[in-house]
């Protein structure tokens, strides 16, 4: 397995499958090695040849979360629903990590299932780490204003995110777009503004606050 790992980095696929597939002679159920054909196979970009493998990992390890959550990045980038199932059970299975916690609520909020998406949310505020608090109020408002219709909430969360993290540029266009909503010119042009101070060539903020001028 040292051998394979040498020559995957050097990216020598051939020398890296034959030494992968020596180890599996002496060991068929060695998880890492399927581990390390997956990450293969992910180079060459051949998926279907990847996700075989990294299931046959978790077949050897059902606690392996590290494999679902490669699993649920690869359904999630073929915008697969799939990705849900391989997000969660990696939550499940490591409850204190953030970022899995995170992309579980974000493929629920992607592919329609607001309500779970929403609960994960919340949660993710309690987090230790501002960046994932910042996540979970900005994904709350988004959901509000854009599914809910709840113009007014969506504005407390892009506020609320806006607190946690004064230079984050989505909530400020968002909250922008909020009160533009609710014709407040003047607070929708300050959005904006922020937002151009914070990124000059942001031109779809440009847009909007010339059309309001």
């Amino acid at each position: 397995m040292g051998l394979a790992s040498t020559y995957l980095f050097q990216q020598d696929f051939d020398r890296t499958f034959k030494f992968v597939n020596d180890a599996l002679r002496i060991d068929p159920k060695y998880r890492d090695a399927y581990v390390l054909k997956g990450t293969a196979y992910l180079m060459l970009d051949k998926k279907e040849l990847a996700i075989s493998s990294y299931e046959t990992a978790v077949q050897q390890d059902p606690d392996f979360y590290e494999a679902y959550f490669v699993l649920g990045q690869i359904f999630q980038a073929d915008n697969n629903p799939l990705c849900i199932e391989y997000f969660t059970t990696a939550s499940k299975l490591k409850p204190d990590n953030d970022e899995f916690r995170y992309q579980a609520a974000y493929s629920k909020e992607k592919f329609g299932e607001f309500e779970s998406a929403k609960e994960t949310y919340r949660e993710m505020v309690r987090s230790d780490e501002d960046v994932y608090v910042m996540r979970g109020l900005f994904h709350q408002g988004h959901i509000q204003q854009f599914e809910d219709k709840n113009i007014d909430s969506a504005i407390y969360f892009y506020q609320s995110a806006i607190k946690t993290d004064p230079r984050f540029l989505e909530a400020w266009f968002n909250l922008g777009i909020c009160h533009e909503e609710k014709g407040n010119k003047e607070k929708a042009l300050k959005s904006y503004a922020k937002c151009l101070e914070l990124n000059p060539d942001f031109e779809v903020a440009k847009t909007r606050a010339n059309k309001l001028r």
